[in-house]
Formats: C-alpha cells, structure tokens, sequence
C-alpha cells in the first residue's frame, strides 16, 4: 500500500500491525533517514538495542538471500518485538523481498531505506501493491510545507519564530531535511531556550560566507559599482558559488527591486512597498535598497532581468564558457537606468 499525505504521521507513529514491512525513499535522504528513526522507535522500545535490531545491506543479501528471513525470525532477547533495518535498496532487492513477504515472521517490522525509485521500480511496485507492505515517499518540502517543518523542528528545541523569520528561513534553507534540522538547531541554540527567533537572528546565524558575498554582489551591482560587483563576483567564486547561483541571486536582487518600483509608480511609498517584501530585506541593508529603487526605473530593471536570464540560458548550454558569460552579464546589469 502507499502511504502520503495527512497519513504518513499517523502511520509513523503506529503502523499497522498487519505491515510487515516499509520501504522508505525518495531523494531527501535526511527525511528518509529521519523516517527511518521515527517508524524503528514505534516498533521497539530501543534502537540500540542490538538484541532487537539488526541493520543489514542491500550487498549483503546478493551473497545470503536468505539472511533476511533469519534475521526477521530470530528470537529477540528477552522477548518483544524484532526490528530488522535494510539500508541501499534498489530493485536487486526485490526478490528477496518478495520471498520474505510471502510468509512474514510474526512480531517483526523490516524497514527498507531506499534512494528515490521511478514508477518503474520493481521493489516500489512490490510495496506499494502488497497488502502486507507499505511505501513511504520522502521529497523535499516546499513552500507552506516547508514552513510548518520548520515550525515543528523548532518546536523540539523549544523555540519558536515570527512571521519574518520564517519567511527567511523558507526562502534560505535547503531541501535536504537532514541539513534542514541542522541549521534549525544552529538557530535554536543561538537564540536560547524557550525564545522567539526574528529575521535578524536568522540573518546573523545562518547566513554562510557564500550567501553573504552574493547579497554583497547583488547590492554593489544595484548600486552601479562594476568594479565591487566584479571583486564580489570572483569572491563568490572562489568560495564555491556556481555561476548559475550567482546569476539566480542577482535575479531574485533585482525581481524584488522590480516589484517595489512597480507599487511605488502606483502611488505605495518606497518604504512602506520595502518594508511589505517577504522575506524582509536584511536590516543592514534596507537604507541602501530603498536607495536603489528610487535610482532604478521599471525599464532598467526589465532590461537587467532580461540580461540574466539570457545568461543563464546560455550558461546551461553545453561549451560556453560560463564564466566569461556571467562576467559580462554583472557588468552589464551593474547600471541603473
């Protein structure tokens, strides 16, 4: 069967009885993982235990098909539950898989931790068409889900945060649930326990080296210094910021500019059109980005747009070179007009 949706926290945390086994995938691996955890803790009392649990590989069934029965059926010491974990599954697991399902032992869950499978996957199909299996998807949350991820992790630690600084967070982490939690905590522990995180906590936590020459890149080009953009740029660079990254922060820099122009010319003032964007522009540099949208007009920012875009689709295509490419392309969006 498969389980989504509403239906995944209520399976986590008691599966069915008559689910012999689950397999879990799907490309982010730290949900995978963490699901993985939550589905084992609801099974046995201790996962540690190495009298309960028992962690195979996928390579090891190749050698000993038959290891995963044995290991199913062994006697847990001290009675209880029988958790066995099969980690790297991909579809020359299936068969074994399929012989284990058709006589599961009694009292043992089999967790399978997978990478993401297509709809053509044989081991997929076999869970998520077997009545004594179950098929967990975990892919990158986005959006409104992301969001209330983000609410729930912090809620662990007993912090919490305000509208802004979850706004942030959402535009800023990444989609992998593990680093997702790894930086929540960073957070958490930067702003105490039991205390309430804003946008600048955020921006003076979890802002890396690389995020903080893009903003630097992105406010020197909107403020018409090529020379500082260029330095920016080869800073970026040199710390592992890819070309595209930089040409997609330039784009969300001037989108933003974009959309602050476009309500002023309808009559909202610049502060008040800045101080509405979500997520907030850093306090450090509202001053200066109030300062660009009334030196840009809505046809320079168009026009810079549309020189970022046309890098990037050049970027991506195989031969050019990208760097020369992104070059030109901040020297050229680094003019107000």
């Amino acid at each position: 069967m498969k389980i989504s949706g509403a239906a995944v926290d209520r399976f986590l945390d008691g599966p069915d009885t008559s689910v012999a086994a689950v397999l879990v995938y799907g490309p982010d691996r730290g949900l995978v993982s963490e699901r993985c955890k939550r589905l084992g803790g609801a099974v046995v009392d201790d996962l540690s235990d190495p009298f309960s649990v028992v962690e195979l590989t996928a390579a090891s069934l190749k050698e000993d098909a038959a290891r995963l029965s044995d290991e199913a059926r062994a006697m847990s010491f001290g009675g209880g539950n029988r958790l066995v974990l099969l980690r790297g599954a991909a579809d020359g697991a299936t068969a074994a898989l399929t012989d284990y399902l058709a006589d599961p032992a009694d009292g043992a869950m089999i967790v399978v931790d997978a990478h993401e499978l297509g709809p053509r996957s044989s081991l997929r199909k076999l869970f998520e068409s077997h009545d004594r299996a179950a098929a967990v998807a975990c892919y990158a949350a986005e959006g409104r889900e992301l969001a209330k991820s983000i609410s729930e992790i912090l809620a662990e630690y007993n912090v919490s945060a305000d509208r802004d600084a979850v706004a942030m967070l959402t535009e800023s982490l990444g989609a992998d649930r593990a680093m997702v939690r790894q930086e929540l905590q960073k957070l958490a522990l930067f702003v105490g326990d039991g205390a309430t995180a804003s946008a600048d906590d955020v921006a003076e936590c979890l802002v890396d080296s690389g995020a903080v020459s893009l903003d630097q890149l992105a406010f020197a080009a909107g403020d018409g210094k090529s020379a500082a953009a260029d330095l920016y740029l080869q800073k970026s660079v040199a710390e592992g910021v890819s070309e595209i990254a930089v040409l997609r922060a330039l784009q969300r820099h001037f989108q933003r500019l974009e959309l602050v122009v476009a309500q002023a010319s309808s009559g909202k003032s610049v502060s008040g059109a800045v101080a509405g964007l979500r997520p907030p522009v850093f306090f450090k540099y509202k001053e200066r980005f109030e300062r660009q949208a009334r030196i840009w007009s809505h046809k320079g920012l168009q026009r810079a747009l549309g020189v970022l875009t046309d890098a990037e689709i050049a970027c991506k295509s195989s031969g050019t070179p990208v760097e020369l490419v992104c070059g030109r392309a901040v020297l050229a969006v680094s003019r107000p007009s």
